[in-house]
């Protein structure tokens, strides 16, 4: 009797640790998935220390801020000639890249 006891109460521990399990594991999927999808590409541009360039780019960001991708669309010597040409026209093109990839996110609801 005491054999039974045991299996039906292992049993019963091993269910509920399963189902805490799944439903920790959906919430954090559905949280992943909320995040993706409202990741949105946008113009970006920096200056990366000792480098001496400017990189002008199109990222993709989710809503938290953090950085899921990123395009590269010029990197600009700090001494160019020509800076604020080519760096307006490197936004320029970002830009162009940001609106057209933004065409295939899904639309964000709210």
């Amino acid at each position: 009797m005491r054999i039974i006891a045991f299996l039906a109460v292992s049993i019963v521990v091993l269910t509920v640790v399963l189902l805490v399990f799944l439903a920790v594991t959906a919430g954090a999927r559905r949280r992943r998935h909320a995040l993706e999808t409202s990741a949105r590409w946008a113009v970006r541009h920096y200056a990366i220390p000792g480098r001496g360039h400017t990189v002008v780019g199109v990222s993709l960001i989710d809503a938290e801020g953090r950085v899921r991708s990123e395009h590269v669309v010029a990197r600009i010597p700090d001494g160019a000639p020509d800076w604020q040409r080519d760096f307006v026209a490197a936004r320029q093109e970002a830009e162009e890249r940001a609106f057209h990839l933004n065409i295939d996110r899904p639309p964000l609801e709210g």
